[in-house]
């Protein structure tokens, strides 16, 4: 039988994620050898395509790899998994025992939260997650959102967060912290959501440069949002909780900026899956002290094969960059890459890593680092300002990854990307690179499915010789 929204118990999505397919399908992951070879003898059930047998467990059970990842990296998943269950059970105890729970947009980060000991979840969670139970669901939220006048136009993400809301399957937030970036549909779409939920919202306002007179600009906007959140809470920010999570947030910036510049190395000694799980993760609750025992694991592993000259696979045969966000309904694409054709993702526009290190001694000081940071989180970082931000960034890739060739991943509500089309195709022109340009859309499977993107794929890898 077909999934249905109408028949899911409020939460219900959320719920399955965490205390379903995390405690009992992949509870064996404090094994990950023993995780790695039932996912690779269980893999005729499932890698086809999905199925009402397979669907509970698919997702997950590609996204680690489908018995190719590396056990170390196995358990270091173990952590994510973790520290998203661990966000959702506790947004749905808030709201079930009528406790506040704040929203805060997937382009942010939630550490203020731990100012004020707030319940954050991330109203489009679903959109990566909502696959784990199967991938029919993401395309009903979209569906749910566009019937309630949602244009067709918006990318699915935001339309994702409309359709897990009126389904009853996000909480109802008592209070929204959105951003005016990266794109239109962010802006459109949290003030619908604000009218929706009748809960006050703040919306970050990001400036157009990264200059000082910017940075200070944006400074003054946290400093704004503090002042929104004393008067809605109630209680004046905790400085001293502030500063244990940015410390932390620290160490995990350190170790996932170290991966991403180990992965410069040939062979590359980390694979990108890994990287983008990370990143997923931290956009759920980056304040969860898991985030940061994934992100020592993960730096820990590709060190162990930076060290011996090893790479993520024996064979490296190709190098990719990956331009523009990642397909989040089919994970086990990248994993796919290695073992098909020896191709590895080696640099991307989500997962690489180059905020910087917040300063802890001062309330003056977090709130210019945390400003700071905000404006170099992945998305954010290339798609407000001109243009030169998505190609001087793309340029310095190509620069330090020694790429063979360039996957632009054409997401349908990117609108910002495609009207930069051509500047990117001139950009990788002039570097003598070949590129694939695929036309998809990253949530909704219906726009281009797995197959279709595979056969795509691998037209592009046998006409330049690496089929």
């Amino acid at each position: 039988m077909a999934p249905n929204l109408e028949k899911l118990k409020p939460y219900e999505l959320l719920r399955k994620n965490a205390g379903g397919n995390v405690r009992k399908v992949f509870f064996s992951l404090s094994s990950p050898y023993v995780v790695k070879a039932l996912l690779y003898l269980l893999r005729p059930l499932y890698m086809k395509k999905e199925t009402w047998f397979n669907r509970s467990f698919r997702y997950y059970a590609l996204s680690l790899g489908a018995g190719s990842m590396a056990p170390e990296d196995i358990k270091a998943m173990l952590f994510s998994i973790r520290a998203v269950a661990a966000n959702f059970l506790k947004a749905i105890d808030a709201a079930e025992n009528n406790q506040p729970v704040v929203w805060v947009e997937w382009i942010l980060q939630g550490e203020i939260g731990e100012a004020f000991d707030l319940t954050t979840i991330n109203p489009e969670a679903l959109n990566v997650y909502g696959n784990s139970l199967s991938g029919e669901y993401p395309p009903l939220l979209i569906e749910a959102a566009e019937k309630q006048g949602t244009p067709i136009e918006n990318c699915s993400a935001q339309k994702l967060a409309i359709g897990a809301y009126i389904s009853k399957q996000t909480p109802p937030p008592s209070l929204i912290i959105g951003g005016s970036h990266p794109c239109d549909t962010s802006v459109s779409v949290y003030q619908t959501l604000e009218y929706l939920t009748g809960a006050p919202a703040f919306i970050l306002d990001v400036p157009y440069w990264k200059d000082e007179g910017a940075y200070k600009y944006f400074e003054d906007n946290i400093w704004e949002l503090i002042a929104f959140l004393e008067k809605h809470t109630g209680k004046p920010a905790d400085w001293d909780k502030l500063r244990t999570v940015l410390e932390r947030v620290n160490q995990i910036n350190y170790y996932l900026r170290e991966v991403c510049e180990m992965a410069r190395a040939i062979p590359c000694p980390s694979s990108i899956n890994t990287l983008l799980f990370a990143w997923a993760t931290r956009e759920i609750d980056v304040r969860s002290p898991h985030m940061l025992d994934m992100a020592k694991a993960l730096y820990e592993n590709s060190k162990k094969r930076f060290d011996k000259g090893q790479g993520v696979i024996k064979n490296e045969k190709v190098r990719i960059i990956m331009w523009f966000p990642p397909i989040a309904f089919y994970l086990y694409f990248f994993t796919w890459l290695e073992k098909e054709f020896g191709a590895v993702v080696v640099a991307d526009f989500i997962g690489h890593i180059s905020t910087i290190q917040v300063d802890t001694s001062s309330k003056e000081s977090m709130v210019e680092g945390l400003a700071k940071a905000q404006m170099h989180l992945a998305m954010g970082r290339q798609c407000h300002g001109p243009m030169d931000f998505f190609t001087d960034e793309l340029n310095k890739m190509i620069d330090d990854y020694s790429p063979d060739c360039i996957f632009f991943m054409g997401h349908n509500g990117c609108k910002h990307g495609w009207a930069g089309l051509k500047i990117v195709q001139d950009t990788i022109k002039q570097r003598g690179l070949p590129a694939l340009y695929l036309n998809i859309d990253i949530m909704d499977k219906r726009h281009t499915s797995e197959t279709e993107i595979k056969k795509q794929i691998t037209d592009f890898m046998v006409s330049h010789g690496w089929g």
